[in-house]
């Protein structure tokens, strides 16, 4: 069965690109693309479903329906692992937005604090007490 064949590189392939960093321009553009792809696969499955059991049966499987369902799972899996790394990215870039709003805090406090400490208290002069 050719099915089995194209279903393993396949499954392989969209876990490794799904875990790939989203943060690239070749990165956004290959989702882009991989979107539009499969609208286009969508559309002309609607409006061929013989294509559909003609594409299934030169692979090896016995339903159109089988085929879309397989290929459905390859792009949840896609999915699923692009999802949890475009998370993971966010939470670090939340992290490092957070350090540096507290270390920014932490010297305006600081420097606030050195200036108060270098100013005169009220009251008090300058040049001496006794004129």
């Amino acid at each position: 069965m050719i099915i089995k064949w194209l279903l393993v590189p396949a499954l392989i392939f969209a876990v490794w690109f799904s875990l790939r960093s989203r943060a690239s321009l070749r990165g956004q553009a290959r989702r882009k693309i991989l979107a539009g792809i499969t609208v286009v696969v969508g559309v002309l499955a609607v409006i061929f479903p013989n294509a559909t059991q003609q594409l299934a049966d030169w692979v090896g499987v016995t339903r159109g329906a089988d085929l879309l369902l397989y290929v459905l799972a390859l792009l949840l899996i896609y999915m699923m692992g692009s999802t949890g790394v475009r998370f993971r990215e966010q939470e670090a870039r939340l992290v490092r937005l957070s350090r540096e709003v507290a270390l920014a805090e932490a010297e305006a406090r600081v420097g606030m604090r050195a200036a108060q400490d270098h100013e005169p208290s009220p009251g008090v002069t300058g040049s001496g007490a006794g004129h």
